[in-house]
């Protein structure tokens, strides 16, 4: 019995001793593997939500997300939208666009955007827009998120 437990210890030993630098240098690996196995997603709230209209300016991108109202159990009243920008050639200093966030071919609001200090400003023209919520200067360009409401 003695001796089957020391080799069980020494056993057990060994494995942790390979479990253990596996688990730090997969550990990438090994978490996103285990986050695509469960199906668990990221919150649209974090994320932005998933992107539903890409419009190519030529000089940038303006990447438009779907409007985001989810909550822990179902919608809430208050949402937002969130725009990006992505940069390419000839980066321009300000960006004046107008957005149909909707698409029912009516603009909803004007954004300008300072793209190096992210400082921004808002005309709405639907009532469903309330504001900006945040400004995001990124590596790859700038975002920001549009508060709205529920109608």
């Amino acid at each position: 019995m003695g001796r089957f437990k020391s080799i069980l210890g020494y056993t057990s030993a060994v494995l942790a001793f390979l479990v253990i630098p596996a688990t730090f240098i997969g550990l990438n690996y090994f978490s996103s593997k285990l986050v695509s196995v469960t199906g668990i997603k990221v919150s649209p709230r974090f994320t932005g939500g998933e992107v539903i209209k890409t419009v190519d300016h030529n000089t940038y991108k303006t990447l438009i997300h779907r409007p985001v109202f989810d909550g822990l159990i179902g919608e809430r009243q208050n949402g937002f939208i969130q725009i990006n920008w992505e940069r390419q050639n000839n980066w321009p200093q300000i960006i004046e666009e107008k957005i149909d966030y909707n698409r029912d071919n009516l603009e909803d609001f004007f954004i300008s955007i300072e793209t190096k200090t992210g400082k921004a400003t808002l005309t709405a023209y639907n009532p469903s827009v309330v504001g900006i919520g945040q400004t995001y200067v990124l590596k790859s360009g700038c975002a920001a998120r549009i508060l709205l409401k529920k109608q």
